[in-house]
């Protein structure tokens, strides 16, 4: 019997967007500063499993700084990048003045049925309230035929920089803190999973693609550094620690980053993706 899954919503919706859009407006600098270089590691892969190429329209939803807008445009694609935050229009404009960008809720695009050949979503879907309707959404706005892909994260292990951080937290602190209450940020973090969410939103011919990222940190405490200048949702779980719990969480971030120092003093960090990608 087939297994079948249910997609995690928040149950918060108004107050996780509001602080989500809050935070977005606060450190979108910073999440192209630390997280750029990384995120487009999976760009290539991301195209590539949503099949764009020259002379295709195609919508970049949670366009973020507009990497994977960016990339499109080069390959020849007609390119509208979209997102909640105005800061980051704002940065994405900046930076990819051949690509259209518009302020929009992935939750609800305001785009005709069967309007785009291609679709992508870089590291976003985890954001909303609700990645069902978003993937609903992106389905919908997409050609008879035409490609969507997704990026996440893989899920923590030991072994990557996620599973350093949130290894760390729940040894030394709590993720019980009053924060609006999100979906689980890692519920598409491997095949079984992306494969069935994206066939519970109506996509087939699915296929999901591992990219080996890699994260390069000056010092131990980098990880710790970059989510609180660049990540929200990650930023306020620590900031709701007390003084103490922060004082031990980054002393065994510090323990665990041991494994990724090399001769340089440098500090390679493995933070793999997870790219699913289907037809309507």
């Amino acid at each position: 019997m087939e297994t079948t899954v249910t997609i995690e919503l928040s149950n918060e919706p108004q107050a996780f967007q509001q602080f989500e859009h809050r935070g977005w407006e606060t450190i979108s600098d910073g999440y192209q500063q630390h997280f750029a270089r990384l995120t487009s590691q999976a760009v290539p892969t991301t195209l590539d499993a949503a099949a764009i190429e020259e002379g295709m329209r195609v919508l970049d939803v949670c366009t973020g700084p507009g990497m994977l807008a960016a990339a499109a445009v080069e390959r020849g694609a007609q390119v509208i990048g979209l997102d909640f935050s105005g800061k980051v229009i704002e940065i994405a404009r900046r930076n990819v003045p051949k690509a259209e960008f518009q302020e929009g809720d992935a939750q609800a695009l305001s785009f005709e049925d069967d309007s785009f050949d291609a679709v992508v979503c870089g590291f976003g879907v985890m954001h909303v309230p609700d990645p069902a309707m978003a993937l609903s959404e992106i389905r919908r706005v997409l050609k008879p035929g035409g490609r969507a892909a997704i990026s996440t994260w893989e899920a923590p292990k030991s072994t990557n920089g996620f599973g350093v951080l949130y290894g760390a937290i729940k040894a030394n602190g709590d993720f019980n803190v009053p924060l609006p209450h999100g979906p689980d940020f890692f519920q598409f973090s491997d095949e079984e999973k992306m494969t069935m969410a994206l066939r519970e939103t109506g996509f087939r011919d699915i296929a999901v693609h591992y990219v080996d990222q890699t994260w390069e940190l000056n010092d131990s405490m980098g990880i710790v550094s970059a989510v609180s200048e660049g990540a929200v949702r990650v930023r306020g779980l620590l900031e709701a620690q007390t003084e103490a719990a922060r004082n031990a969480i980054s002393e065994a971030v510090k323990a665990g980053m041991s494994q990724f120092a090399s001769a340089d003093h440098r500090y390679r960090v493995p933070m793999p993706a997870l790219i699913g990608a289907g037809a309507k």
